[in-house]
């Protein structure tokens, strides 16, 4: 019997071999049909310094025969080892981020540069070398487009108006630079440039702008650049339109954020910041084209490692000089972050390091609603008031701040900052004070106050206020004081004089009337 079942045994073995590549196959094959489909894009203006090159990165290059393993890679995770005994089960073993340090923070390379802005409270969160002097390259093209919407806002542009390419917008460009594929004397409308500008950050389509806006490209950059000094950007200055490299063309981490945080103010940037995907309709002079951004994190696109869930823009940038740059922003809740990545090495450290900045912010924090506007927050005494001596404070908008995702909401206390007492009158919606939000004694935001109700004067306030200003200056006071002091002495010294002398008064009657009388003769 056992020779039988060993016979058995060695001839089931070659079967079961012959077997498992099949499945693998079919394992193989089902993977790939369930991998999203890469997009393709068409109207690329080249792949050297300012365009934004298509093609993986080395890293993922190095890895083309097993995709799936590079997207283990890309989210910093290792498989899971398998034990050779199908009886025991197999133990998964992680290996650390090396971008990610043992806190959360990313760990960067020598040369970057970053900003972690978080937006409630433009709180800087996380930041390395962001006073460093760098090349914006094509992140430049925040300001062109801020500059290009706040004009549309102003009515000195109309967002369809429609504009002739001319020449002059086509010329100085590289051949293979980074661009919309524009052709003089083609029609387009600034909405269409605006488009061509951020999501396929066509240089033609930058300085097309600058010329509808100013009317030529040098004063477009003097508007850039007396821009930047309103947003406090002391570490830029702007040369171009586009960012294609000039040495004093420069700014820093900090400064980007800065402008980042102006440009999102504008929902329209917002959602230029956001496409991932346009559209162009063909011309008289082209066919349609169609961009995909060369943001990663925004879909998987053009990239299939880099997406993140919580993006929501903004803008890559590229030349030799400048590294791989990226504005990036995302969005989870209430809490709102910016980040900004400078000189990175690849295309890895660009989206890596960037989503990274995100994640740091968004996986450790939220925002929360500390007080909502209308609430009451405290009261304060009104003095010389007339039918009442105090009013309430609110605030006249919501308090967002931002704690550790594992605080407890109901630990935020309230610390109201304002004097001690009001002098009427006091009108409702006057600021009368602020109030803090502290977590643990740590301030983590603060708000104005507002009286709630108006408090009128009262009709003999002013001689109330009058003689309370007296009996607050020291010498007065004292000088009161004696007075009244010498009034009730005196008063003291009458009482007791008067008194003496009705005694006296009495004695004498009494004397008087107990002396014999005299007899008449």
């Amino acid at each position: 019997m056992a020779a039988l079942v060993l016979c058995a045994s060695l001839c089931l073995a070659p079967l079961r071999a012959a077997a498992a590549p099949a499945d693998e196959s079919e394992a193989a094959e089902t993977a790939r049909a369930d991998e999203p489909e890469r997009g393709t894009i068409r109207g690329s203006g080249g792949s050297d310094d300012e365009s934004e090159d298509p093609e993986p990165s080395a890293a993922r290059r190095a890895d083309n025969d097993d995709e799936d393993a590079d997207e283990e890679a890309a989210d910093g995770s290792s498989r899971t080892a398998k034990n050779s005994d199908e009886d025991s089960e197999a133990e998964p073993t992680a290996t650390p981020d090396p971008r990610v340090g043992a806190d959360g923070k990313p760990n960067l390379s020598e040369n970057e540069s970053a900003v972690l802005l978080n937006l409630t409270n433009g709180e800087i969160m996380f930041e390395k070398d962001k006073d460093k002097r760098v090349y914006p390259a094509s992140t430049t093209k925040i300001m062109t487009a801020l500059l290009t919407l706040e004009a549309i806002e102003r009515g000195e542009i109309s967002l369809h108006a429609a504009f002739l390419v001319m020449p002059e917008m086509l010329e100085n460009l590289p051949a293979d630079g980074s661009s919309m594929l524009l052709k003089e004397g083609e029609t387009i409308t600034v909405e269409q440039l605006l488009q061509g500008l951020i999501v396929q950050s066509g240089n033609d389509a930058a300085q097309a702008l600058a010329i509808i806006v100013c009317g030529d490209i040098p004063t477009f950059v003097e508007r850039m650049n007396a821009r930047a000094a309103e947003l406090e950007m002391t570490g830029t200055n702007f040369v171009n339109v586009h960012g294609l490299h000039d040495d004093n063309h420069y700014t820093t981490a900090a400064d980007m954020a800065k402008l980042a945080a102006e440009a999102v103010k504008n929902s329209m940037f917002r959602d230029l910041a956001a496409t991932a995907r346009v559209v162009i309709p063909a011309t008289d002079k082209t066919t349609q084209r169609t961009f995909i951004s060369t943001n990663g994190l925004l879909s998987t696109l053009r990239y299939p490692n880099y997406y993140y869930e919580y993006a929501t823009g903004i803008k890559t940038g590229h030349t030799s000089q400048a590294g791989y740059c990226m504005v990036s922003s995302a969005k989870k809740g209430d809490l709102e972050v910016i980040g900004v990545l400078m000189n990175g090495a690849d295309e890895d450290d660009r989206h890596f390091d960037s989503r990274n900045l995100l994640k740091y912010a968004i996986d450790n924090y939220k925002t929360v609603t500390a007080v909502s506007r209308g609430d009451m927050v405290s009261e304060i005494r009104v003095k010389f008031g007339s039918g009442t001596d105090h009013t309430t404070l609110s605030t006249d908008s919501d308090i967002k701040v931002t704690i550790p995702i594992d605080a407890n909401e109901e630990d935020l206390v309230l610390e109201p900052q304002t004097a001690e007492y009001l002098v009427a009158p006091v009108n409702q919606g006057d600021e009368i004070g602020a109030v803090n939000i502290t977590l643990n004694g740590e301030v983590v935001g603060s708000g104005k106050l507002f009286a709630d109700s108006g408090v009128k004067r009262h009709p003999l306030g002013f001689l109330m206020r009058f003689f309370s200003f007296l009996w607050s200056v020291t010498i007065i006071r004292v000088l009161i004081i004696l007075i009244l002091a010498a009034l009730v002495i005196f008063a003291v010294y009458m009482f007791v004089k008067i008194r003496k002398n009705i005694k006296i008064a009495e004695r004498r009657r009494r004397i008087s009337g107990n002396a014999p009388r005299r007899r008449r003769k």
